[in-house]
């Protein structure tokens, strides 16, 4: 009977952690072409930029690639999601360096989210500080 009562809490515990909107990376070659043109429109902007798939979905494109000479390189080290109300928090953590050439540095990622709820608002947070999207579009 313990074991019973132990497994039911377990599950109900389990459903609730899935009411937050989750996110994968994805690769380039795995998304529509109306994505891969939005990317191809914004590969030499650094910068954070947001697709608008659907209600459920969208792409949060990290582009650091771009480096002038002289300039630090950006590399993204973290990304993760939050909600707070009818507001998605967009996280994440960047860092620069001076090692062009290090192949263990990402300097763009690719990101799907999917959506849990419609939002009144999408902020978007570098290293615990707020700041604004390079490019937004979408369907």
């Amino acid at each position: 009977m313990r074991f019973f009562i132990a497994l039911l809490v377990s599950i109900l515990l389990l459903s609730g952690c899935g009411s937050e909107s989750s996110f994968f990376p994805v690769k380039e070659i795995d998304v529509g072409a109306d994505i891969q043109s939005f990317l191809k429109s914004v590969e030499q902007v650094n910068g954070v930029h947001l697709y608008l798939n659907s209600p459920k979905v969208i792409y949060v494109y990290l582009n650091g690639a771009i480096v002038k000479q002289g300039e630090k390189a950006v590399h993204f080290i973290d990304f993760d999601v939050k909600e707070n109300g009818d507001t998605l928090h967009i996280l994440y953590t960047s860092n620069e360096t001076d090692n062009y050439s290090d192949p263990s540095l990402r300097h763009n990622h690719l990101y799907q989210v999917k959506l849990k709820k419609k939002y009144e608002k999408i902020k978007l947070f570098r290293n615990g500080e707020e700041t604004h999207f390079g490019v937004i579009s979408g369907k």
